[in-house]
């Protein structure tokens, strides 16, 4: 943070990847007018004008060029057009690329991780694929390239039913035509797929149409999309879970589930019993964490808010009455000399934040101290890592209703911030402190991961 010393020497864990340049790197191969640039948009947080994908107008793409964004950081493109009559040169350009972007000569991160294979889904009776889509799947396997899909613009095939529909049943309801004209073309584009039984491959339907029926509707498929993504990933090197679900901007769920997994198969298992932790200053352990976490959720961020001394000091806030004994020798930091003495152990701009915050004294010494092994320092920092958990959640939920690039701003912080202050953390509070302490009985795994899962409602992986 800027706030705090930066040099924590800790085991491996997301800031390491992150360090190591593993970005997701993608393939994106459609024809003209296919709708890839909204695809990618939405999926991964982008400005089209970053990406500039040519054949969405006149002039041809170049397969080699990469394309990344400062909005995305963790995200390379490479781009083709698709296999259309008469494209033979597009097909010998892609083999090429692929053949060479999946040698394992080359460094993991500076292969292709995933190929999405982007064709307009197809009015009835319209031709499914050409001959270039199913040689490109049948290379992507033989390489052991994840490849998916992309049925795109899912909503011209809605709408086709839905209006034969309206022909064809003027009294029926117009919650009833809609209902049943999904139905419709979701059997029918299932049926078209079934027909390729020897042709293996994982396929899924998108739009980003604002028309296409709700808001939610169009994020369940591309989170959808998101899920296969990374379920193809368990064939090839683990190591680019955490990178795929850190570059993707639409599944919460894998975000939450990578930035625990991670971190609890660090350094955040037995909280208050660490050697890892040993030695250190306790505000420089949480800091880690801190921005760890942020490594996976990944928001765009410009002015980096959420490192900023007004975030950390309300997380602290939040944590404060864990730490502060009930009768405290005093309630706040007022005494010149010891002001001096914490801020030459945290940096003085931070102190001095934290003192003008009027956080207990008590607190500000714990938070400053060596890490030491006890069930307080367990609370600590198992309160901090659940609240920081569930408020990146809900910052990022909260989000998604935007239009890209979806920038991070005071505002949507304090409104997040202050809504889980008011409506969860205390209880949060308590339940740590029932896990700290072992005040319930609990499975082996009911822990803080648990916890944070449970308040999410969500499953282990997906």
């Amino acid at each position: 943070m800027p706030t705090v010393r930066n040099y924590l020497d800790l085991s491996a864990d997301l800031s390491d990847i992150a360090a190591s340049s593993i970005r997701f790197r993608i393939l994106l191969v459609g024809n003209t007018g296919v709708g890839k640039s909204s695809l990618v948009k939405n999926v991964f947080n982008l400005d089209t004008k970053d990406i500039d994908i040519q054949h969405d107008r006149p002039g041809e793409a170049d397969i080699n060029r990469s394309y990344e964004s400062d909005a995305n950081p963790r995200f390379i493109l490479h781009d083709s057009k698709g296999f259309e009559p008469g494209s033979e040169n597009t097909w010998d350009a892609v083999e090429k690329f692929i053949r060479d972007r999946s040698s394992t000569d080359q460094p993991l991160k500076e292969r292709v991780h995933t190929i999405w294979l982007c064709i307009q889904t197809p009015y009835t009776g319209s031709r499914l694929f050409e001959i270039g889509d199913q040689k490109l799947v049948g290379l992507a396997d033989e390489l052991q390239i994840p490849v998916i899909i992309v049925f795109t613009k899912y909503d011209f095939l809605y709408n086709e039913k839905s209006r034969q529909r309206r022909k064809d049943f003027p009294a029926e309801s117009l919650n009833t035509r809609r209902k049943n004209a999904e139905d419709e073309a979701a059997a029918d584009l299932r049926k078209r797929v079934h027909e390729y039984a020897d042709f293996d491959f994982k396929w899924v339907p998108v739009s980003t149409d604002p028309k296409y029926r709700n808001a939610q509707d169009r994020l369940k498929m591309l989170r959808e999309l998101t899920s296969v993504t990374r379920d193809r990933l368990r064939d090839i090197e683990g190591y680019l879970f955490v990178p795929w679900a850190t570059a993707q901007q639409i599944n919460a769920q894998q975000k939450v589930n990578y930035s625990v997994n991670v971190g609890f198969s660090k350094y955040w298992v037995d909280l208050g019993a660490s050697t890892i932790l040993e030695g250190q200053v306790l505000w420089d352990c949480i800091s880690r964490i801190h921005r760890d976490m942020l490594v996976v959720w990944n928001f765009y961020d410009p002015n980096r808010l959420l490192l900023g001394p007004g975030f950390c000091t309300d997380m602290v806030k939040l944590i404060e009455p864990l730490l502060t004994p009930s009768k405290p020798n005093s309630n706040t930091l007022s005494q010149t000399s010891e002001l001096v003495s914490i801020a030459s152990t945290i940096g003085a701009a931070f102190g001095q934040v934290l003192a003008g915050a009027s956080i207990a004294a008590f607190a500000i010494r714990f938070l400053c101290a060596k890490y030491q092994r006890s069930s307080l320092t367990a609370l600590c920092l198992g309160a901090y890592i659940v609240d920081l958990t569930l408020i990146l959640h809900n910052l990022f939920i909260t989000m998604l209703t935007q239009e890209p690039l979806r920038p991070v701003s005071e505002a949507l912080i304090c409104d997040t911030f202050q809504s889980y202050k008011v409506s969860d953390a205390s209880r949060v509070h308590e339940l740590v402190r029932d896990i700290v302490v072992q005040r319930r009985t609990l499975r082996p795994k009911e822990k803080i991961a648990d916890l944070i899962r449970n308040e999410l409602k969500m499953e282990t992986i997906h």
